[in-house]
């Protein structure tokens, strides 16, 4: 089961804005990734017509690579956050199942503050290079002439989410920490145990031809 399914533990009624929070955090996630998922299908489906137009025409729409990186770079920023819900980063799990509980918790703690701060780091670089190309009026040095504030600030946006996402579940975290529960840590920090993969690949298989009438 997903992190985005689970119902987080009650905590202090201070916490009850965090976990509200968390869940519209984890509904905007579903969307932009619909959202992402439309957009990749769109290009690669520009990109057929252009192979094919190319191929027997001998026309071409022109800039689609160039589009393809714009559509491929926000789309990933904006489906990080969906990822983080769904415990699908890749975690090197080797010693991590050979601790005990309270050793997890740990793990999953510093591994999820590690993240935080780095993409603080990147978001913040982000925002600098922006800038930077607002201050300049930079355009992409193609036939298009895109300005490049445009993917860049949809690009920036994606970042800040999974940021703002990644912020609020070390708050989570912490407060979990505080009241000793390692099993809270784990549940929204840590890594999908061999059950509830199992769980998944059940849920997604076909049925049995052998129960179906």
């Amino acid at each position: 089961m997903s992190l985005s399914e689970t119902d987080p533990r009650k905590g202090p009624g201070a916490l009850a804005p965090l976990d509200r929070a968390l869940r519209l955090c984890g509904r905007l996630g579903r969307f932009a990734t619909w959202v992402s998922g439309f957009a990749l299908i769109t290009v690669c489906v520009l990109v057929m017509a252009e192979v094919l137009l190319r191929k027997f025409v001998g026309v071409t729409l022109g800039g689609m690579d160039e589009i393809t990186g714009y559509v491929l770079a926000v789309a990933v920023t904006w489906t990080l956050a969906f990822a983080l819900f769904e415990q699908a980063h890749i975690r090197i799990d080797v010693l991590y199942n050979l601790a005990n509980r309270q050793a997890r918790a740990a793990l999953d703690l510093i591994s999820l503050a590690s993240m935080t701060g780095f993409m603080l780091l990147v978001t913040y670089w982000a925002g600098q290079l922006l800038k930077s190309t607002l201050k300049f009026g930079a355009t992409s040095n193609t036939a298009l002439q895109v300005p490049l504030w445009l993917p860049q600030s949809l690009w920036l946006g994606g970042l800040v989410f999974f940021s703002l996402t990644l912020v609020l579940l070390c708050l989570r975290a912490i407060s979990y920490l505080l009241r000793g529960d390692a099993a809270g840590i784990s549940r929204i920090a840590g890594i999908k145990s061999v059950e509830d993969e199992i769980e998944e690949q059940t849920a997604l298989s076909p049925l049995d031809p052998a129960t179906q009438g």
